[in-house]
This record gives structure tokens, C-alpha cells and sequence, in this order.
């Protein structure tokens, strides 16, 4: 696999040459301001978290500004997509497909929700590389959303190896674990607090923004690719893994190399509903009211080696629930109301039909036989 070599700027963050462009970013600074008014103490937990958020905004940036320089330069890099202050700006908010979305961010959209934010792509010949950019130097979250992207950019360029680029700073952990498809590279951390300052208060000189011209920089609405319809594909398997003439979940359907990379973009793939009275049958202390008298049931990825179900509730009073019952315990947890999970409950509320109707008793069944996928290969 060809691995880019990190540049002299890249690795020593030298943002120095390009620090005028960096005024020209859309930039969350309402609540570092807020804290900075009220003179909050710099070193409590709140005021770092936000402050640390920030600076991690303009880290990307600073990134990105290096990055068109050295695909400028690159002959292996074809195309560059464009964002933030280089984007078309009317060619901005469809309601699905591969854009710059309002917060001037690259985004894969169904039915206006974001699948996937790439912070940067670019291609070569045969290639699409995804950006993720990181200042935590804790790396196991930022990994497992790389299968989202990869597997998503898999469905998008099926005629194009995926592979990605990862930026950290020094002193990240766990770079040995990043899949085989990455390459790493380490830069130093932004520690000019005084440039942070200035770009929270927007102090600048009025310089317009230096762009470099080449046919290789694109706009998003340039690119080809195959569309993936999101809402469509999960009624397609819902239908797809209940239609064998024998078994109520057809789980051989799920064994294929096509269903793993579903389950690297959805994470949980629907399977149909118990009604309560049965879900009682699983779990006695269940106390909710759910809508429609349905128990959502789904196959989910929990993590790179091991499938099972997992039930959704969507309440009454509104509020939606997710219910993993193990060996040890149930976890409950609250799902967010403005989250994609809420987005496709209503869909799957709507697709369901009586045929999707599943017992207690097929479930255990279910559980008896185990879930042994294979993983995206």
C-alpha cells in the first residue's frame, strides 16, 4: 500500500504561512466567549473542555489549509474537494448525497440527516482518501467511526480502493490499532494560545483569502459517485431477512460480505417487532408504554467481533429508549431525540407490518443459534 509521506509544515504544525486564510472559517465561538465574559477559572473542567473543543476547530483547519498545499504540489493527488471558505456557496443544502452542509463541512445526506462529516477528500488514480483529523490523544472512539466511513465510501466509489488519512498529535495512543487501510501521521499540538485568542475575537488583518488555483481543487457537486438510498436499504433488509419460507430471521442473509458492510454503516440492522406483552416474556421488569404497542428488535454491531440483539422503544411521551439484555444485566440507555437512531425509529415505525410481527420464543431461538458474521473485508 502507498503511504503519503507527512510534510515538513504538516509535521512541525507550521501554520504560520497560511494563518491569514484561518480567519476566513465558520467557527463555534459563542460559548468560549460566553465562559471568557464571565472570567470562568481557566483551569476548571468546564472552561478546558470548551476551550480544548475550540482549539481542536481550528486544529482541523490549520490541517486542511496544509493540506491544499501539499495536494497542490502532490502528482498523485487527482482531485481535492473544496470546503469552508473555497466552497460554491450555491451549491449548498440538498436533501440527500455528498455536499457541504451549513456548518461548511463535507457530508454524505438522507432525507437532510447526516450519514457521515469527512474533514477532508481527495483522490488519486485508482484511490479515495478520507481525512480524520484528531486532537484527543485517546484514539479508540475516532476508530470505530472510521467503519462508518469506510464502509459508507465503499457503497459511494465501488470502483475505487478506500483508504484514509489520519492526523493526530503527539502523544496519541493506540496508532498501532488503526485498520490496515490507514496512514497515520503525527503533528505537534497547537500551543500558540495567543493566535487561539485572536481567532475567538476575530482579530485580523483585513486580507482577502489566498486561494490556490488548480483544475484538481473541485466542488462537491462535481464529484461522481453511486447513490446509496439509507432509508430504502433498511427496508430492503428488514423485507430481505424476513421472507425465507422457513425460518422466521433468515440468518444466513447477514453472513454475506454486503450485509457486514451494512453493518459497519448502520451499526443495527431491523429485524421486525414483539408487541410488550411479549417483550415481557424477556425482560419481566419492563415498565415503558411504547408506541403502537411495539418493541423494536434489531441486530447490532457491538463491537468489531460480536453481533446481537438489541430492542428500541419509542414512547409515548416521545422519548426513545435502547435495551441491551445480556447474561449479566439490562442496560438501558436514552437515545438522543434529535440523533439519526430517532430518525430511523420513524421510519421503521412506518415500514413495519403485521408480517414483522416476531414472538418471545423465536427470539431465545435466535440467541440459541448465535450471530457469527464475518467483518468488512
Amino acid at each position: 500500500m502507498f503511504h503519503f509521506k507527512i510534510s515538513p509544515d504538516i509535521k512541525a504544525l507550521n501554520f504560520y504561512p497560511i494563518k491569514n486564510n484561518l480567519f476566513h472559517y465558520s467557527y463555534s465561538s459563542n460559548n468560549i466567549k460566553h465562559l471568557l465574559k464571565k472570567r470562568i477559572d481557566k483551569n476548571s473542567p468546564q472552561f478546558i473542555a470548551a476551550y480544548t473543543s475550540f482549539k481542536g476547530e481550528i486544529f482541523e483547519n490549520i490541517i486542511y489549509e496544509l493540506l491544499i498545499e501539499y495536494a497542490y504540489t502532490a502528482e498523485e493527488i487527482t482531485s481535492f474537494i473544496l470546503k469552508g471558505p473555497y466552497q460554491n456557496q450555491t451549491m449548498k443544502f440538498y436533501k440527500s448525497g455528498l455536499m457541504i452542509d451549513k456548518s461548511s463541512q463535507i457530508v454524505y445526506k438522507s432525507a437532510y440527516k447526516d450519514i457521515s462529516e469527512f474533514d477532508a477528500l481527495f483522490f488519486t488514480e485508482d484511490s479515495l482518501y478520507f481525512v480524520e483529523m484528531s486532537t484527543s490523544k485517546k484514539t479508540e472512539s475516532l476508530i470505530k467511526r472510521l467503519y462508518k466511513k469506510h464502509a459508507l465510501l465503499r457503497m459511494l466509489f465501488p470502483h475505487l480502493t478506500i483508504r484514509a488519512l489520519i492526523v493526530l498529535t503527539e502523544g496519541s495512543k493506540g496508532i498501532s490499532k488503526f485498520p490496515s487501510y490507514c496512514t497515520v501521521w503525527v503533528t505537534k499540538d497547537l500551543e500558540d494560545d495567543a493566535f487561539v485568542e485572536r481567532i475567538i475575537y476575530d482579530k485580523r488583518e483585513k486580507k482577502h483569502l489566498f486561494t490556490k488555483r488548480h483544475k484538481k481543487f473541485i466542488q462537491t457537486y462535481k464529484v461522481k459517485y453511486e447513490k446509496f438510498q439509507y432509508f430504502q436499504t433498511l427496508e430492503y433488509i428488514l423485507d430481505k431477512a424476513r421472507s425465507h419460507p422457513k425460518f422466521k430471521v433468515d440468518l444466513n442473509f447477514f453472513k454475506s460480505n454486503q450485509l457486514s458492510i451494512y453493518f459497519d454503516i448502520f451499526t443495527k440492522l431491523y429485524i421486525g417487532y414483539l408487541k410488550q406483552a411479549e417483550f415481557k416474556k424477556l425482560y419481566t421488569d419492563y415498565a415503558l408504554q411504547a408506541k403502537e404497542d411495539k418493541v423494536v428488535v434489531t441486530l447490532e454491531k457491538i463491537n468489531t467481533k460480536k453481533y446481537d440483539l438489541v430492542y428500541y422503544v419509542k414512547e409515548k411521551n416521545g422519548k426513545l429508549k435502547r435495551i441491551h439484555i445480556t447474561d449479566k444485566e439490562v442496560k438501558v440507555k436514552d437515545k438522543e431525540l434529535d440523533g439519526f437512531t430517532n430518525a430511523e425509529m420513524r421510519f421503521i415505525h412506518r415500514t413495519l407490518k403485521t408480517e414483522h410481527e416476531l414472538l418471545a420464543s423465536d427470539l431465545q431461538m435466535l440467541q440459541r443459534v448465535g450471530f457469527k458474521f464475518k467483518s468488512a473485508t
